[in-house]
């Protein structure tokens, strides 16, 4: 190494010296209601990764346009690492339906958190039981049952839409999105609709207490939280898988030094026992292994695919 050389590499800012000062806030944009899973892990993420940046860390909820709003304001923020988005495949879905989004042209990826799967459940008096017995009553009752979501082509919408595709003959009920899967299951509480699909930290209490039933979970083997909830495989829909996850991104601008240092940091706190217990709680997988690249490509695929099923299903915008 020549001497010229040792002075340049000398002269060049350490990645520590990059980043100082951190921002002394970090928000964190989450485009879900306060109160659910979604929103819990956002604030277990921040309290525990925070420290390890320097910096407090926030959560803002922004719900709307099915995640539009949040969206665009998480892309709008300063690329210094004081605002990262909390991405779930919703928005997957909005931006092949409506094109007011790009996911990959407006953020980079930073890493994928966790998995989840839902819930499929009823109202503790509804007179359906089994999954069966559901899907019975809506090929009797062609659009008659309807059911809530957290919003157009949400996880909890799609859940259905994949049972639809997967039953001989199809069934039909009627959509009514809301704003958030919170919002979706007190819909339910309240006899507004006859079934939905939930994440299960937002309808465990629920059903510990009788006023909701599940009747099937959508992953492929059953949970540990609950063994005796078959999976919709097992109660009839051969195949049937679906599960639900939420990852971390950041304003396109942002530095890739900055990318690093977010997930240099998720690996070093978000691993810990808390973080891990909270999502196993919620009947959730952490999944903290996903570098920047390996995610990005991982979305690349992924809107592939969603652009494949929206087109099957002919989701629209509401």
């Amino acid at each position: 190494m020549g001497l010229l050389t040792v002075i340049w590499l000398a002269s060049l800012p350490s990645a520590q010296a990059q980043l100082a000062p951190w921002p002394s806030i970090t928000k964190i944009i989450v485009p879900v209601p306060a109160g659910g899973s979604v929103d819990i892990v956002a604030r277990k993420f921040a309290e525990i990764v925070g420290p390890k940046l320097g910096t407090t860390m926030m959560v803002e909820n922004r719900v709307g346009a099915s995640g539009l709003i949040a969206a665009k304001a998480a892309a709008a923020g300063l690329p210094d690492g004081s605002s990262i988005f909390y991405l779930h495949p919703g928005l997957l879905t909005t931006q092949v339906i409506t094109g007011r989004l790009d996911i990959l042209a407006e953020f980079k990826a930073v890493t994928k958190l966790s998995s989840w799967p839902l819930l499929l459940v009823v109202s503790g008096n509804s007179p359906y039981r089994t999954q069966a017995e559901l899907i019975s009553a809506m090929q009797a009752n062609a659009g008659q049952l309807n059911y809530s979501s957290g919003g157009n082509g949400s996880p909890s919408h799609l859940a259905f839409e994949w049972m639809d595709t997967r039953v001989s003959g199809g069934v039909k009920a009627t959509h009514i999105p809301f704003k958030g899967n919170i919002d979706a299951v007190v819909a339910l509480l309240g006899g507004q609709v006859d079934f939905t699909f939930s994440l299960l930290s937002n309808v465990n209490e629920h059903i510990k207490t009788g006023k909701l039933r599940a009747l099937s979970i959508t992953c492929a083997t059953r949970s540990s939280l609950y063994p005796q909830v078959p999976t919709v495989s097992e109660a009839g829909i051969a195949g049937y898988s679906f599960d639900t996850w939420g990852a971390l991104m950041v304003p396109a601008k942002t530095s890739e030094t900055v990318v690093a240092s977010i997930f240099e940091a998720v690996k070093a706190s978000a691993s810990s026992p808390d973080f891990m217990a909270l999502i196993a709680r919620g009947g959730g997988v952490a999944e903290l292994s996903s570098s920047p690249a390996a995610f990005s490509a991982q979305l690349r695929t992924a809107l592939i695919e969603e652009k494949s099923v929206v087109e099957r299903l002919r989701l629209k915008s509401p």
